[in-house]
């Protein structure tokens, strides 16, 4: 009886013997399971480093009061906010060690722009600041500010600097100078911001009270600090102790989401990685046959066979998994110590459970193998023939199975051409059913494939070409695999650039429709306006400006010919120096005639060419239509007129809006300092910038590319590494036929370029249909995106990509092609 320690024993000693059949198995799995580990210890890692820099709630800090939106009477001011009686009464709690009240509004800053910076009065240090010191000394003084690393870059806001910040509601902005005595790191969350001391930070708001109080316990529970709070403020404020609030902020980031799509790119990355393997072990298996019918012959089961190859599937995937976990360990400590992030979090569990997940991939991978070698028979071992490749041959069922398959991609595709989120769940089932479409046909596709180019690439590359030809078509299981898997991985990339680069392009449409322009200065509607003649004209003046539009506005009444009435915004803006304001469509305005909004005709019921009467603040105006622009077009309103048109009906009417166009269109951001240094320091002036926030959209569109294409090439790598692996066993299995090629006259270099050919022919065979494929997916994948207008196809991007996949085919032969140029003559000699 073939006992089991003998069959361990038997499993031990193969992988002494040839450890490179290990090699060959667990290469990819390697990969696969490094990419898992380091997905787990890359999230543990963020998730710590969000969990210190994100919260605005340090951990000294037991609870956090603040009180409700309305009060127990009195002002309205101190229904809102906490008054000095409360910071007393929680100061004398039992248990209670510090209290720090809060102070916090937003403020202008002369010299950094026009928009509103936060101003956080609160504690700057001991246990429960959350600022670090980066240079300079806290504020502790009146007249003091910290700046926060974001504004560090900003001109004029260096330690020691004198600044001045403007305070309060809009009608009455209140300016000061301050001091900037430190630059300080903070969490993120705060961004830009100002801090100082709570008492300063509540005179220069001049609020009546304090927004929140950071409590810090005696070192008992925060739960029994939280509940004695309660009991002393009453039900009049909200209380919440500080862990809870921590949490609550971490779940704001979006470390889960990114957390799911890594581990959702690393799963096809496992799922392609199996298909590699499982062919990889039914070659080797194949090959010893004659060594497994051996076993059978002194006594060994078929359950004991099946046995033995699956213990050596799983070591391997056991060794691959803690290599692979090792390796992501090391990787991300040399990462976070370069990047001065400290050490990484290392997840025990989850670099456990990556491990397990290779074993698993790996016993699964080698089962339709081991059940092939569990039914050889002991007759077997008699056979002195050369052995062969794994049979080519799909049968009908698979043939069957893979036409329904690439039909079910079809119908799912066709479906998915709806859009919206339809789009999205069809393409997915379409491209998950082509897949199974191609690994089930793979060999026969190959194998056409091959016969077709039989002309084409032997009178380009010659015998090297046909030769290549000829071994993908003897080993076209192994090879149509590798080619589905790197097909895969192609049609990801493909999908992710057609669809970033259709998004790309629809973003600039829709952002060049709404505004135009690079800048935008705006007040309120009703009430004074900053934006007075002289300002105008000083904003004209800078060089930095090409062109700036005017909008003044009014109130107003338009009747159309049908007896029909609607009030709307009465615009006066000249828009010849910016067409661009009518809209894609163009237009042009002249004395006499109004461009009406979309929604404004069609509630007038007029169209272009008639008159309409425009009624405002006692006058009237008869105009002729001639543009009816979208919506969307802020700058016109509900009815524009030219300035001496809009004179006649609103003569009063100040300016109200500033659309401006950069010198430098390439350049936007060169507007925003001698627009604060032309405008006034006014809190009613809103400014915004368009053009950069189009150049930003082209930025984050840019760096989203980049880590997509960094996760799908997840898939491309394990492709290669399939690839390498399947040109290695055939250099192995040609060995003997080498060795005659090398006997009748063929040199190493000659083995090489045969070989060299296969690969690029390979990768050139993976390549065609996974961007024929990726570029209908992205065009799906783009219907999902509303209001973004036609996809666009990047064909130079898509050339790139196709010149690349040969190109990387062939950087992965050339460890094999090492080995096939040593073949030698005497490998002619060998009988098996």
């Amino acid at each position: 009886m073939f006992r089991k320690s003998g069959l361990t024993a038997v499993a031990v000693r193969q992988i002494r013997t040839r450890p490179s059949r290990l090699l060959l198995t667990g290469c990819t799995l390697l990969v696969t399971a490094f990419f898992l580990a380091g997905s787990a210890v890359f999230t543990a890692t963020l998730k710590r480093q969000v969990a210190d820099e994100f919260s605005t709630v340090a951990k000294g800090t037991d609870v956090v009061v603040a009180a409700n939106a309305t009060g127990d009477g009195g002002s309205a001011d101190a229904g809102r906010l906490l008054d000095n009686a409360r910071i007393k009464r929680l100061r004398a709690l039992d248990g209670v060690n510090e209290v720090q009240p809060v102070a916090t509004g937003s403020v202008l800053v002369k010299g950094a722009g026009r928009s509103p910076y936060p101003l956080l009065g609160t504690a700057l240090s001991g246990p429960q600041s959350v600022v670090r010191v980066l240079r300079g000394t806290l504020p502790d003084g009146p007249g003091e500010v910290a700046v926060t690393s974001a504004l560090d870059a900003r001109p004029g806001l260096e330690v020691g600097s004198r600044i001045t910040v403007a305070a309060g509601t809009p009608a009455a902005p209140r300016p000061l100078t301050v001091t900037v005595t430190a630059v300080v790191q903070a969490p993120a969350a705060l961004g830009g911001a100002l801090l100082t001391t709570p008492d300063d930070a509540r005179s220069w708001l001049h609020t009546g009270g304090w927004q929140q109080a950071l409590v810090r316990g005696d070192g008992r529970p925060a739960a029994q600090v939280l509940s004695e709070v309660r009991a002393a403020l009453g039900g009049d404020v909200t209380a919440r102790t500080g862990a809870e609030l921590r949490a609550t902020e971490g779940g704001k980031n979006p470390i889960g989401t990114l957390s799911t799509l890594l581990t959702a790119f690393v799963v096809v990355a496992l799922l392609a990685g199996t298909v590699i393997v499982s062919t990889t072990y039914r070659v080797l298996l194949v090959r010893d046959q004659r060594r497994l019918a051996l076993l059978r012959c002194v006594g060994a089961r078929p359950g004991q066979v099946l046995r033995l190859v699956l213990a050596q599937a799983a070591f391997s995937g056991l060794v691959a998994g803690a290599l692979g976990a090792l390796a992501a360990v090391g990787c991300a400590a040399a990462v976070t110590g370069v990047s001065g992030r400290g050490s990484p979090v290392v997840p025990v569990p989850s670099l456990l459970g990556s491990v397990l997940a290779s074993v698993v991939t790996s016993v699964a991978a080698a089962t339709p193998a081991a059940w092939a070698a569990a039914r050889i028979p002991p007759v077997a071992a008699l056979s002195t023939a050369a052995v062969r490749d794994v049979p080519d041959r799909i049968g009908r069922t698979r043939a069957v199975t893979g036409w329904l398959c690439l039909a079910g991609a079809l119908l799912c595709a066709a479906g998915a051409m709806g859009g919206g989120s339809v789009a999205v769940a069809g393409a997915v089932a379409s491209g998950a059913a082509a897949f199974g479409g191609l690994l089930a046909l793979g060999p026969a596709l190959l194998r056409r494939t091959a016969t077709a180019a039989r002309r084409p690439v032997r009178a380009a590359a010659g015998l090297a070409g046909a030769l290549a030809l000829r071994n993908l078509s003897r080993s076209a299981r192994r090879a149509a695999a590798c080619a589905v898997v790197l097909t895969l991985g192609l049609t990801m990339v493909s999908t992710v650039l057609v669809t970033l680069a259709s998004a790309q392009h629809g973003m600039d449409r829709r952002l060049a429709r709404r505004d135009p322009v690079d800048a935008v200065v705006a007040v309120l509607p009703t009430g004074r306006s900053a934006l007075t003649p002289a300002v105008v004209d000083a904003v004209r003046d800078l060089p930095e400006t090409a062109a700036v539009v005017t909008v003044a506005r009014a109130d107003g009444e338009a009747s159309g010919a049908l007896g029909r009435h609607r009030e709307g915004d009465i615009h006066g803006i000249d828009p010849s120096a910016v067409p661009a304001l009518f809209g894609p469509h163009g237009g042009q305005l002249r004395p006499g005639q109004v461009a009406l909004s979309t929604t404004m005709a069609a509630a007038l019921g007029t169209r272009t060419g008639e008159q309409i009467s425009l009624r405002s603040r006692g006058r009237s105006l008869i105009v002729r239509v001639s543009v009816i622009h979208p919506d969307s077009s802020e700058a016109l309103g509900d009815a524009a007129l030219l300035p001496q048109d809009f004179a006649r009906l609103a003569p009063d009417a100040p300016v109200r809006a500033l659309y401006i166009t950069a010198a430098d269109r390439g350049d936007p951001a060169s507007l925003r300092a001698p627009l604060d240094t032309a405008l006034p320091l006014d809190p009613a002036l809103h400014l915004s910038y368009p053009g950069e926030d189009r150049r930003s959209a082209q930025q984050s569109i840019e760096g989203l590319r980049v880590i997509a294409l960094g996760l799908v090439s997840l898939t491309v790598l394990v492709a290669l590494v399939g690839i390498a692996v399947t040109l290695t066993l055939s250099v192995t299995e040609r060995a003997r036929e080498n060795g005659i090629l090398r006997a009748i006259g063929m040199t190493g270099s000659s083995l090489c370029s045969v070989l060299a050919w296969e690969a690029g022919l390979l990768g050139l065979y993976a390549a065609v249909p996974g961007l024929a494929l990726g570029t209908g997916y992205g065009v799906l994948l783009f219907g999902a995106l509303p209001d973004l207008g036609s996809a666009t196809i990047p064909y130079g991007q898509l050339t790139l990509t196709l010149l690349a996949a040969p190109s990387l085919a062939l950087a992965a032969s050339v460890l094999p092609a090492s080995r096939t140029a040593s073949a030698t003559p005497m490998l002619a000699l060998r009988t098996e």
